[in-house]
């Protein structure tokens, strides 16, 4: 919920006509909570949508397009260098990560919402979700190649 009034309190002050000195660069507070990996791309597309939820919108589709796209590249070249119970472990390990990603997207839908707000919220979050996954994955891959 803090989230939520943090956004609303930014929206309203840019609303009110504040200087835009004063306020934060959108992309700004969206790094704060954001995992590595996340692409610089994806800021400026944040920041040249100023405020406007239907452009944020598709900045984080492109960017969950991007990060899935990320994903499952890591999970291929991992997948290729495991074998027997490394690759059947991997295997099961990505679907728990999916039912554990849909299981919590549906919570977070339910306690975020259906405000455009909230779901901007709940799309960043999976997007997230998403980039965090692939960089485990990037790490797993690293431990694997220097074996």
């Amino acid at each position: 919920m803090n989230r939520i009034r943090m956004i609303a309190v930014v929206l309203a002050l840019f609303a009110c006509g504040a200087a835009a000195g004063a306020i934060e660069k959108t992309s700004d507070l969206v790094r704060r909570d954001a995992p590595k990996g996340i692409s610089e791309t994806f800021y400026a597309c944040i920041d040249k949508a100023d405020y406007g939820t239907i452009a944020i919108a598709a900045c984080l589709t492109a960017e969950k397009h991007v990060q899935d796209a990320r994903l499952n590249r890591s999970y291929k070249a991992l997948l290729g260098k495991l074998d027997g119970k490394g690759r059947e472990q991997l295997v099961d390990a990505e679907r728990a990560w999916l039912a554990f990603r849909g299981k919590s997207g549906g919570l977070e839908s339910t306690l975020w919402g259906s405000e455009i707000v909230s779901n901007l919220e709940v799309a960043q979050r999976d997007m997230f979700r998403v980039c965090e996954r692939a960089n485990t994955l990037d790490d797993y891959l690293s431990l694997v190649s220097d074996m």
